[in-house]
């Protein structure tokens, strides 16, 4: 094929001569086609050149004979708007017979509107082109689309406009749109839309994004894919008060709850750190502390000396060791060991106020007249030059003592160095009544109590060429006998307090952490008078003394009261206690010599000193030291 404008000479064989014209657009794209009709795998096809910006215009092409085609053949033309991927918006086919020779005609007439000569066609007719509107030639498929009322670009109205915006669908008038129909562009507003989507249920105004969860009522009223979320987390996996594992479930409209299956099941600590457990704690399903067990093992959680599982041999000591329910069982003349009695220690009318044993048969014996002595088995050293009258004392475990006096001074001495002692001015001049301390290294941290109610803190040095003085800690309403603790932060101190002009039995308990002293609750005792003695076991279990026979037990943070020691009918004052655990306290009274022994149920008497003991103290339960007056000093050492 070869196409011409016109045909100035024949061909010497047949010739198709084929005239293809349109009129009213121009084709950018213009094909003519032919098939031989007995063979359609036998075709060809030619874009034919036409003259940019006309419109109208007749194009010839010659189609000469080619060797094996039939001369039946079909010709079709085809008119493509702005390129040959265009739209096809024009057509014909006629069916022509190739000559033998000479010359014959063919014509193919192609008709389509472009009115608005915007090269784009009109998009009505059989052969529709894409412009929508073919009497502007201002609006076609490449024109900007505009806010403007019209849909210049003949495509998606005025949704693709630039300043266009995305439009929902809104039944209920919740402002959110259904989320699963298609968004709406618009330069207007249509009505029944909303400018947001994502409404779960657009039938119901209640329920729509961007707001809690207000009813536990297994719908999603947040539209966020789960139900009775937010503050109601039901089916979020959750723990009771008790511990039990499980999960949130409505309990009504308004509330839910951990909802589980496990059931709780009562625990044991290990409160005394050997390794078994034996005070009972709440139910729960988890453990509530290190070595809490679901059995309890141990007999007497006071103290390390009784577990079945621990110590497993029974000890002289009137511990229940090996927890069988039996007391030195086995253990041939343990009932009889006597106590060690030796009087007119250091002066046969000494009175000695505190004791402080430090292991080995060695200790120290303080009291008035400036009285202090150092015990080492049978042999009794006094430190030369120690003034003042002492209340109160406490060793280290290098042998090293510190005593408080009457007239609120510190001091300490050292077997090694036993002719004086070195003194402190205390915080104030009034009596030190009780100490304890703790050891780090070699600084040791002396906290001692006064009558005032002040607490006082030494830190002592061993070695240091000067000591620091001694500082407040703080300041309680309170007169202070006793003060006992195992680490600064589990420290009690016990004394007694006026109130409206009675004396009441009052316990001071120091912080965790800051400075501030808490008034412990001790209940109705039903007695006045002092505390004048504290023992702390474990951080879960102390022990308090004093007047009337009052036996207090601190377990967790309660305060019991546990029987009264009476002599005759009538209780009788405790000048001084000292606990190995739940079953083994020991009390000295004012009324009566004996030393009083508290198994846990009762109160009986184990000795019967030749004279009244002021002080109580032991480096364990086959280990106790009393003394008190006419320079008496009782052991127990099985």
């Amino acid at each position: 094929m070869s196409g011409c404008k016109k045909e100035e000479a024949s061909p010497a064989a047949g010739a198709l001569r084929v005239s293809l014209a349109y009129a009213t657009f121009q084709p950018r794209c213009l094909t003519l086609t032919v098939v031989d009709l007995e063979d359609a795998s036998r075709t060809e096809s030619k874009e034919v050149q036409v003259v940019q910006g006309v419109r109208s215009d007749t194009r010839t092409v010659a189609i000469f004979g080619r060797e094996g085609w039939s001369r039946n053949l079909r010709l079709t033309a085809t008119a493509n708007e702005r390129s040959c991927n265009g739209a096809l918006v024009a057509e014909q086919s006629v069916e022509a017979q190739m000559p033998e020779v000479g010359i014959a005609d063919a014509r193919l007439d192609l008709r389509a509107e472009d009115l608005d000569n915007d090269s784009y066609v009109s998009n009505k007719g059989p052969r529709p082109g894409t412009d929508c509107d073919d009497s502007d030639e201002d609006v076609h498929p490449q024109a900007t689309e505009l806010c403007d009322g019209i849909d210049n670009n003949c495509a998606n109205g005025e949704g693709d406009a630039p300043g266009a915006q995305e439009y929902y669908r809104d039944r209920d008038g919740d402002g959110y749109g259904d989320r699963d129909a298609l968004a709406i562009p618009s330069c207007v507003q249509p009505a029944s839309t909303a400018t947001r989507g994502g409404d779960c249920n657009d039938g119901d105004g209640t329920i729509h994004p961007d707001q809690q969860e207000s009813r536990c009522d297994g719908v999603d009223e947040d539209c966020d894919g789960t139900k009775d979320d937010d503050a109601f987390a039901v089916g979020a996996a959750c723990a009771t008060a008790l511990g039990c594992q499980g999960v949130n479930a409505c309990q009504s409209v308004s509330s839910a709850a951990c909802v589980s299956a496990e059931q709780p099941v009562p625990w044991y600590l290990d409160d005394d750190g050997d390794g078994s457990a034996g005070t009972e704690t709440a139910a729960s399903c988890v453990k509530p502390a290190p070595g809490a067990s679901t059995m309890r093992t141990d007999c007497d959680d006071g103290t390390s000396r009784a577990s079945s599982t621990f110590i497993g041999n029974e000890l002289c000591d009137r511990l229940d060791n090996d927890c069988d329910g039996s007391t030195d069982e086995d253990l041939t003349g343990c009932s009889a060991t006597p106590w060690t009695e030796d009087t007119g220690v250091g002066a046969s009318g000494a009175r000695w106020n505190a004791v402080a044993p430090s292991g080995g048969n060695r200790g120290w014996l303080a009291g008035d007249g400036g009285r202090v002595l150092y015990v080492n088995g049978a042999t009794f050293t006094a430190v030369g030059s120690c003034p003042g009258d002492w209340k109160a004392a406490w060793v280290a475990s290098t042998g090293r003592v510190f005593i408080g006096s009457a007239a609120g001074k510190l001091a300490t001495a050292t077997p090694g160095a036993l002719d004086t002692c070195a003194e402190v001015n205390g915080v104030a001049g009034s009596s030190i009544n009780g100490m304890v301390g703790f050891e780090q290294g070699t600084t040791v941290r002396l906290f001692a109590v006064d009558s005032q109610g002040r607490v006082i803190r030494w830190e002592y040095v061993e070695g240091a060429p000067s000591q620091a003085a001694p500082t407040l800690v703080t300041q309680v309403a309170a007169n202070l006998r006793a003060i006992h603790g195992l680490g600064p932060e589990t420290l009690l101190a016990v004394g007694m307090e006026d109130v409206g002009g009675t004396e009441r039995p009052v316990a001071w308990r120091a912080p965790a952490s800051g400075s501030t002293w808490t008034k412990e609750d001790l209940g109705n005792t039903g007695t006045t008078g002092f505390l004048r003695a504290v023992r702390v076991l474990t951080p879960g279990l102390a022990y308090a003394a004093g007047d009337k026979g009052l036996l207090l037990e601190r377990s967790g943070t309660t305060w019991t009261q546990k029987p009264v020691l009476t002599v005759s009918g009538d209780p009788v004052d405790l000048r001084a206690m000292v606990a190995f655990g739940r079953t083994a306290i020991y009390a000295v009274t004012s009324v009566v010599r004996d030393i009083q022994f508290f198994n846990g149920t009762a109160w009986t008497s184990v000795n019967v000193p030749p004279n009244t003991l002021n002080a109580l103290e032991g480096t364990g339960p086959g280990d106790i030291w009393g003394a008190g007056s006419g320079g008496t000093l009782m052991r127990w050492q099985p």
